[in-house]
């Protein structure tokens, strides 16, 4: 089941990836990186502050070792591949969650290595193996994205005829892909609750703190709030355990990212159930 499971999971993502891509005009994600305001703050807070937060979570609940290694591995982690179809889920600013998914995940050959040089928690990777397991991962994203943006250019039409039978299909596997995550992880993450489990919890609310209080702070819609907060607090774990077990060779260090996995989705149903029924009241109003 497993191997199935890993078989099926990037055919799923690609198809979760077309439907964020139909919904999306390139127009709007041309426009975050033109005025890169909201997408440098959002940066800022994934690829700065959460392995900030993560480094001193982990000492403050006197992790060591690969406990403390893996956890800040996550934080360093770019951005997970399906928080764009949670981003269009929870009603967020969809342009601003692909354009920083596509950065972190670029940056991430770069950026993983320097975190865990500057923190001193684990040797630095060969950067070759990331840079290409990066670019396997943004391929996955971006490909069926750019394909669906294309296709609802070029034939709105067809598009909305698309959408009328896929949209209904990828909830089902996003669901699908959240219960074989938990599956998966659960033995993980009880086996682990006591030593790692606080630690990674405090460090998924902490993205959602720093997100939601920096994009207040500085006047964001609430769209564009919701779009880093899911980005901050969605991480790409598969890149994480590759890291972990593949570039450094510690499985050990996998234990958080496992961990952490079960909890940010469990954070993301969160966060797609309170935009909905925030979407609910505002029309109730109306």
């Amino acid at each position: 089941m497993t191997e199935l499971l890993a078989k099926l999971l990037p055919v799923g993502l690609m198809a979760l990836m077309l439907v964020v891509g139909l919904r999306l005009r390139l127009a709007d994600v041309a426009a975050a990186f033109l005025r890169p305001g909201a997408l440098a703050l959002g940066l800022v807070v994934q690829m700065l502050g959460l392995p900030v937060a993560a480094f001193g979570l982990g000492l403050a609940f006197g992790l060591t070792g690969p406990m403390l290694a893996g956890l800040v591995l996550v934080a360093a982690a770019p951005g997970g591949v399906t928080s764009n179809y949670i981003a269009h889920l929870a009603r967020a600013d969809l342009a601003l969650s692909a354009a920083m998914t596509l950065v972190t995940t670029v940056l991430a050959s770069i950026s993983i290595p320097l975190v865990l040089a500057l923190t001193g928690v684990a040797d630095l990777p060969a950067t070759g193996g990331l840079g290409r397991i990066s670019l396997a991962m943004a391929a996955v994203a971006i490909g069926p994205m750019v394909l669906g943006m294309a296709l609802a250019a070029w034939r709105s039409g067809w598009a909305t005829s698309l959408l009328t039978w896929l949209e209904p299909a990828a909830r089902v596997i996003f669901v699908a892909m959240v219960l074989a995550t938990f599956a998966q992880n659960w033995d993980v993450m009880m086996a682990n609750l006591g030593t790692v489990g606080p630690a990674t919890l405090l460090l998924n609310l902490t993205a959602l703190g720093l997100a939601g209080g920096a994009s207040a702070l500085f006047g964001l819609s609430v769209a564009r709030r919701r779009a880093i907060m899911v980005e901050a607090s969605l991480q790409n774990v598969a890149v994480a355990l590759f890291v972990a077990g593949s570039l450094l060779n510690e499985p050990a260090l996998s234990v958080p990212g496992l961990v952490y996995a079960v909890i940010m989705n469990l954070s993301a149903l969160v966060q797609i159930a309170l935009a909905y029924v925030g979407t609910r009241k505002n029309t109730a109003t109306q």
